[in-house]
């Protein structure tokens, strides 16, 4: 898996919390090794990005009107294989699927069923002794903020708390109830959602396009040079 499928897979994992007993009481509410949400992993990341050198930033950018004897397109080469990769795409409102997931989980966090879940965690919690109003509240107890790794009392917290969820279906509510509700902001709103589709497919065609065509190279030798590297 590469680091963005990894980093969109730890992040839909983290919304959900610490959910598995094995990775709470080894990790506490601290990321993981394997989460992109990790200080290792990051930092790992921030070395491989370095700064652009000027002289890229021109042609990528359009700061120059040529470039190794040929002329930079207006806007540089990100402007022109953005209109290339958008040819032919609708015109969506790519925020909308953002908002409508806000949506739901505010919706949510209001449902009756949801808030009764949550009324048997925080009981479950104060039987094994410790008193949170949500698993959210738990994972973000300022005493676990400073520390570099999970300890001890972090461990057993985030322990009692996966295991409440499952006594009392907590988490199970909360998936039922938030697809509840994204079905039905999704039925209301079908019409801009299809297009949304239609813009994917159209620029997936096009990414398709554009990879299966050699592209043509900037040469700082002067001329225009084919590259015929794969």
């Amino acid at each position: 898996m590469d680091f963005g499928s990894r980093s969109i897979a730890s992040k839909r994992a983290a919304r959900l919390g610490v959910v598995d007993e094995g990775q709470a009481a080894q990790y506490g509410y601290h990321a993981p090794p394997w989460s992109t949400g990790h200080p290792g992993v990051r930092a790992a990341v921030a070395e491989h990005h370095h700064d652009t050198p000027a002289e890229l930033n021109k042609v990528l950018y359009g700061l120059a009107s040529q470039y190794g004897g040929q002329r930079v397109p207006t806007g540089g080469c990100r402007a022109e294989a953005a209109a290339r990769l958008m040819k032919g795409v609708p015109r969506v409102d790519r925020g909308l699927p953002g908002r409508l997931e806000q949506q739901a989980a505010a919706a949510s966090a209001k449902d009756p069923r949801l808030a009764a879940a949550l009324r048997a965690w925080a009981s479950c919690m104060e039987r094994a002794g410790y008193r949170y109003a949500s698993p959210k509240a738990a994972a973000d107890d300022p005493r676990w903020e400073d520390a570099s790794t999970a300890t001890e009392e972090e461990r057993a917290v985030a322990l009692a708390d996966v295991r409440c969820q499952n006594e009392t279906r907590y988490l199970t509510t909360l998936i039922d109830v938030t697809a509840e509700h994204q079905r039905e902001l999704i039925s209301r709103h079908a019409t801009e959602l299809g297009r949304l589709k239609s813009f994917e497919n159209t620029r997936a065609r096009n990414v398709a396009e554009a990879l299966s065509t050699e592209p043509t190279a900037l040469s700082p030798s002067g001329g225009g040079e084919r590259d015929s590297s794969p």
